[in-house]
């Protein structure tokens, strides 16, 4: 039986967990080559029962934040557009949508505010740093309505969620109801009981 498979990738996820592994952030053509494994891990978790055909790529990300805030004490404002990461990660995102089978779904990074950490120098004098306080908006909501009309519409077989999320648990129930069977891929993350209860495999 051949049965059609829609690989969802949380980027900022798969971001954490390529760079624990490798030691820097993934480029287009890294996201892309992971897409061989993750189809042999369902291979061999289905053990020749099926064929199954790679139908479509979701890659769930935010484009780099381009605001301008002041840092306290500052006086004039840190232009995040100027960052050496985000002309990388523009192309990343840019590279991505062109290639074949991928779709990019994006959400927005708000702002905010400034965290703000202490050291030492080597005279004991205290150093002040503020990193920026960035989350995520819409991503998790963009996979959910996906995945919703991915069950709705039954244009794929099989789900392979790259994520480790406890958030998706009611998009995954929703389509497990409507008949599709969803594999999870963490990446080896340590994954919670609650999220491996409601998937149907775990390739990872």
């Amino acid at each position: 039986m051949t049965t059609k498979v829609n690989i969802l990738i949380d980027g900022g996820f798969f971001a954490q967990k390529y760079k624990e592994r490798n030691g820097r952030l993934p480029f287009a053509d890294d996201i892309e080559a992971e897409v061989q494994p993750i189809m042999q891990a369902l291979s061999a978790k289905t053990n020749g029962t099926t064929k199954d055909i790679l139908f479509r790529v979701y890659y769930y990300d935010c484009r780099p934040y381009d605001g301008s805030h002041l840092k306290p004490g500052d006086t004039t404002p840190t232009d995040f557009k100027q960052a050496p990461s985000y002309p990388v990660k523009e192309r990343v995102l840019r590279e991505l949508g062109q290639k074949e089978q991928f779709a990019i779904r994006l959400g927005e990074l708000s702002f905010d505010g400034w965290n703000q950490t202490q050291t030492f120098d080597a005279e004991g004098n205290t150093i002040t740093e503020y990193y920026p306080i960035l989350h995520q908006k819409g991503v998790d909501m963009k996979v959910g309505l996906d995945m919703a009309l991915m069950g709705l519409k039954h244009t794929c077989d099989k789900i392979i969620l790259v994520a480790g999320d406890s958030d998706f648990i009611a998009p995954i129930k929703f389509v497990r109801k409507e008949g599709l069977l969803v594999y999870l891929y963490s990446m080896g993350h340590q994954i919670k009981s609650k999220l491996r209860e409601h998937c149907d495999f775990i390739l990872s």
